[in-house]
């Protein structure tokens, strides 16, 4: 059986951790085990332990229709050890506000991101992530509202939106609970 969670984040502005706090906090109650958070860079003895009866989450915001650099490499470094059926993978991006824009078959960013690793986690979702114009670098900033103008989206520069459905989070976080209780390791 499972014994640990281990959490693997990559966040840009902030919002991705709060989401991957939350995703601990869920899963720290819902799940018998240990449950960690690591940031994705892998600065502790986290990376080590990966695919040791282990269930593994990665969660990265998308940034110019790509997933932070840090999460990149994490799977590229890690792939090999990490069980598709003890993996999920979780993108942040504002396509997700769309309900019909939160799973594989839906989101493409999503659906890029595993086959550019060759993933089929055993979870795989897109979250709608937060919209905060006033905190971007002025080309951050530019290259967002017309991102947002051509996928009609807020452009107001004073915006302030957190598009992220909690209960989604939630209910995919009493998923991978329900996974890692079930996942056993490699024999």
């Amino acid at each position: 059986m499972t014994t640990r969670i281990d959490i693997f984040y990559a966040s840009h502005d902030g919002h991705t951790l709060k989401i991957a706090r939350f995703i601990e906090k869920i899963l720290s109650g819902a799940f018998d085990g240990e449950v960690a958070l690591h940031s994705a860079e892998c600065p502790d003895l986290a990376c080590e332990r990966i695919g040791q009866d282990s269930f593994t989450v990665v969660i990265a915001p998308i940034r110019y229709g790509f997933p932070l650099r840090e999460a990149e490499t994490f799977l590229r470094a890690n792939k090999a050890r990490i069980a598709p059926e003890r993996l999920a993978m979780l993108l942040v991006c504002l396509t997700a506000r769309k309900p019909n824009r939160q799973t594989v078959e839906t989101n493409g960013y999503l659906r890029k991101w595993l086959a550019r690793h060759d993933l089929r986690p055993a979870i795989a979702a897109s979250i709608a992530g937060k919209l905060d114009y006033p905190i971007y670098r002025p080309f951050d900033r530019f290259m967002i509202r017309l991102i947002m103008t051509m996928s009609r989206g807020p452009t107001d520069p004073s915006t302030q939106i957190e598009f992220t459905d909690w209960d989604q989070v939630e209910a995919l976080s009493q998923e991978i609970a329900r996974l890692a209780k079930g996942a056993h390791a490699p024999a």
